[in-house]
């Protein structure tokens, strides 16, 4: 949207040069160039994000995996606690952190009401989590 917006002013201003003083019309020109410029930015910016981010729907069937197969980790959580251990895990399987670090870290992030999980089911949500990352 942010693109389509400069875009858009961009073509007013250009429309609007020809109304211009000549100083008036360098200052419209810079600033379309700015607005291209500023509209080409946020357009890389947002396919760099797009390439790391955590496709929405994997997120929702790892969350819905996650409260199917650990109920008593799961327990009076919100999506949002769950999916941090997503994206703890893939954050840190990008960073090419050690498995067991990994599964120390989910163990602490996945215990609930002081129900731990154990190393075996820290295995099992890492290579559930490592599927979903991107």
């Amino acid at each position: 949207m942010k693109i389509a917006a400069a875009v858009m002013a961009a073509a007013i201003v250009v429309l609007g040069l020809g109304a211009c003083s000549t100083e008036s019309k360098n200052d419209a020109q810079n600033q379309v160039s700015n607005a291209l410029t500023s509209g080409q930015q946020a357009l890389e910016s947002a396919k760099q994000s797009a390439g790391t981010a955590i496709d929405q729907g994997k997120s929702a069937l790892f969350v819905a995996t996650f409260r199917g197969a650990y109920a008593p980790l799961a327990a009076d959580r919100d999506d949002a606690d769950i999916e941090k251990i997503l994206t703890t895990t893939c954050t840190e399987v990008a960073k090419g952190t050690d498995k067991e670090a990994v599964e120390k870290e989910i163990i602490t992030l996945a215990e609930n009401n002081g129900t731990v999980p154990t190393q075996e089911q820290a295995g099992h949500i890492y290579e559930l989590a490592k599927a979903a990352c991107p």
